[in-house]
């Protein structure tokens, strides 16, 4: 197993989800202190541009997983695509933001990859070759060191505002981007996505309650 750290990077309607930048933020760090390669991916349907800004950063390479089954989101599509790509790019650390759509796939990922996840982290800490990562328990009353006991690939997920996003540094020059076409068959895809919930913009008038 290479020492690769990647980052799986959310995006949403063309546009990358905030908490991916602090994600970078932590993987550039653990980057430094490990000194093992960081890279980037991107899963969707024509999200080239996006990886492009993230090759932007410092990074030494960004993948494009690209498939148009991945897009709209569903659990099926994207743990098939992930897999496949884990598979034939491995990494020891992967990293991802701890959002609403990281928290439905990568319970189902870790489990058909044989492997686990420590999730909602708010730090890390390194003792010798040895990793930890620091998540609250007990609703923040107790902060726990969590270690992994498999084989990598280890997932690890970031809780919003663990990193600053505004930290990320820019790469000297821009990191390529490959395109990895995910191989996602038709009877894999159990769900379909409803629209996104949102709010509506009108105020409300509290005089005729």
């Amino acid at each position: 197993m290479p020492d690769n750290i990647l980052v799986i990077a959310e995006q949403r309607e063309g546009k990358l989800n905030r908490v991916s930048w602090e994600t970078l933020t932590a993987g550039q760090a653990l980057a430094a202190e490990t000194g093992w390669t960081l890279q980037a991916a991107l899963v969707g349907s024509g999200v080239t541009k996006l990886a492009n800004e993230i090759g932007g950063k410092k990074v030494t390479k960004v993948f494009a997983i690209e498939s148009p089954k991945l897009e709209p989101y569903t659990p099926d599509a994207f743990v098939t695509a992930l897999k496949q790509f884990l598979s034939s790019h491995p990494s020891k650390l992967v990293l991802m933001p701890h959002t609403y759509q990281v928290r439905d796939f990568v319970p189902k990922l870790a489990t058909v990859m044989g492997r686990t996840a420590i999730t909602d982290c708010v730090g890390y800490n390194k003792n010798g070759d040895k990793l930890a990562f620091t998540r609250q328990m007990f609703q923040g009353k107790l902060a726990a060191d969590v270690s992994f006991a498999c084989d990598a690939p280890w997932f690890v997920t970031f809780q919003n505002g663990a990193f600053r996003g505004d930290k990320v540094e820019a790469g000297s020059t821009a990191a390529p981007v490959e395109t990895v076409s995910a191989d996602i068959p038709d009877n894999v895809i159990r769900t379909k996505p409803q629209a996104v919930f949102k709010e509506a913009k009108q105020a409300v008038d509290l005089t005729q309650a």
